[in-house]
């Protein structure tokens, strides 16, 4: 990952991120998800400036990124039926004033109005006709600072392409960089849906030699049958594991589902999470999940409803060195939540050997195995098939973040707080560490997680204990705070 240092070579060229001119199969599921509305697929990031940008600098810093990352500039233009992997064009009607708005935040202006206001911007559609994103500066918050909300489709990109995309676009000084490349505007392109449906074709022709090979590899298999079968029973007992259908029972607590979003935003230093990994012997991953599920040990005994696992999806990247960066090279890894375990130490281990467990699954890549096949299962199918394998009660990623001082147009970016869409579950955690703050945005369901005061107090409970292990003489126990 590269920042705005590296942009000063003088080569007018757009940056290489997300250049695929159509969507992979994993990136058409995520589209069609909108068939859906449960199933909506929009990712959300909330910037805190230390103070209001300069307007006309940020609309051509803007300006500037649709042309070093033109996929902004791209509407999806899919095939006539609707199955198969759309492509992605230059919109000839692109409009950054409808892309990028500008609002004075009403009410007492506090992080809970900031919230309110961006859950009802995140429960609103993207417009499909359009390239599929919307951001918006909040001006008017409390000690002169100001806000910065992007709204995009989830088929644009996985977490970790989306921060090695925003580190090459914002700035590592306060002072505009006269030195920047300056690629020129990109052509607007009309696609046909007959040139959609000629592209789909010969891609599945170009995918027969392939599976031929595969065919050829199977038949080549019985010359070795005992070793065969081997295989492909670890790989049959893995796969009812991956796709969520040995999941523990959902708790009956969260059970109810709507088109509800709730935000909350809570931070730590990252130093005290690497501490009590460390104390743990285990990861900060491990550490991050371990805190969200002590969260959900304590509602549920707040709500007098205990119960001993819940349902976990993790995303697992798949994405190597040699990837494009943009798209989703994403699998899902299933785990049982512990909420059962009251020990904090034995709740990090036993989350610590799930993870390691679910990341080493034989068919952990299942869904990008089958995505060619399942890009062309109609939206409505494809999202009952969805729906089957998706009902959790917590999602929960982690993403590197964005090591350096970074600014947009003269303000200093001081947290980012991220927001993934609910696909069928009761929450989605999500945790980006920037400049040393581990920034925790959670999106819940309003019909699931019905007291959103207990479940914050309960939450900061749950990592408080998790952050403990590294308490000793010379260093003070750690403290996950809410930003409210």
């Amino acid at each position: 990952m590269s920042n705005d240092a590296d942009l000063t070579h003088g080569v007018d060229e757009p940056l290489d991120w997300a250049r695929d001119p159509h969507m992979s199969p994993v990136d058409t599921i995520m589209w069609r998800g909108d068939t859906d509305r449960r199933m909506r697929g929009t990712i959300c990031m909330l910037e805190i400036y230390d103070c209001d940008p300069d307007w006309d600098r940020l609309v051509a810093a803007h300006e500037w990124a649709s042309r070093m990352a033109p996929r902004f500039r791209q509407r999806v233009v899919d095939s006539p039926f609707g199955t198969g992997t759309p492509s992605w064009a230059v919109d000839p009607d692109f409009d950054l004033h409808y892309h990028l708005r500008r609002v004075r935040l009403g009410g007492d202006g506090s992080m809970r109005e900031l919230l309110t206001t961006c859950e009802q911007l995140a429960m609103t559609a993207l417009d499909a006709a359009r390239p599929p994103w919307e951001g918006y500066l909040f001006e008017g918050l409390p000690d002169g600072k100001a806000a910065y909300f992007l709204k995009a489709h989830h088929a644009l990109t996985d977490g970790l392409g989306a921060i090695i995309g925003l580190a090459q676009l914002h700035s590592p000084t306060r002072e505009h960089n006269p030195k920047k490349p300056q690629p020129p505007s990109p052509d607007p392109v009309n696609i046909t849906t007959l040139d959609i449906l000629e592209r789909q074709v010969a891609e599945e022709i170009r995918r027969v030699p392939h599976r031929i090979d595969l065919t050829l590899k199977g038949i080549r298999a019985l010359a070795h049958p005992r070793e065969a079968l081997s295989t492909a029973l670890r790989y049959g007992r893995s796969v009812p594991r991956v796709a969520g259908l040995v999941s523990p029972p959902g708790s009956p607590l969260l059970a109810n589902r709507s088109v509800s979003w709730r935000f909350g935003a809570f931070e730590v230093p990252f130093a005290d999470l690497k501490a009590a990994a460390t104390a743990a012997r285990s990861s900060v991953n491990d550490v991050y999940l371990a805190g969200l599920i002590g969260g959900f040990r304590y509602y549920h005994e707040k709500m007098n409803c205990p119960v001993e696992a819940i349902p976990v999806a993790i995303p697992i990247s798949v994405r190597r060195p040699e990837d494009p960066a943009g798209g989703n090279r994403i699998a899902v890894g299933r785990l049982a939540g512990p909420v059962g375990i009251a020990d904090p130490f034995e709740r990090v281990l036993t989350i610590r050997e799930q993870v390691r467990q679910a990341r080493h699954e034989p068919a952990v890549d299942i869904f990008n195995t089958l995505g060619s096949v399942m890009a062309w299962l109609p939206g409505s199918v494809l999202m009952r098939f969805s729906g089957a394998t998706s009902q959790n009660d917590l999602q929960a990623s982690n993403v590197p973040g964005i090591p350096w001082d970074t600014y947009v147009a003269g303000a200093k970016v001081e947290r980012m707080f991220p927001f993934g869409p609910l696909p069928g579950c009761a929450m989605m955690a999500t945790m980006i560490t920037h400049n040393g703050v581990a920034c925790l945005g959670i999106n819940s369901d309003g019909a699931a997680v019905t007291d959103q005061e207990l479940w914050a107090e309960c939450l900061v409970a749950g990592f408080n204990e998790v952050l403990a292990l590294a308490a000793d003489d010379n260093r003070p126990p750690g403290q996950l705070k809410r930003v409210v």
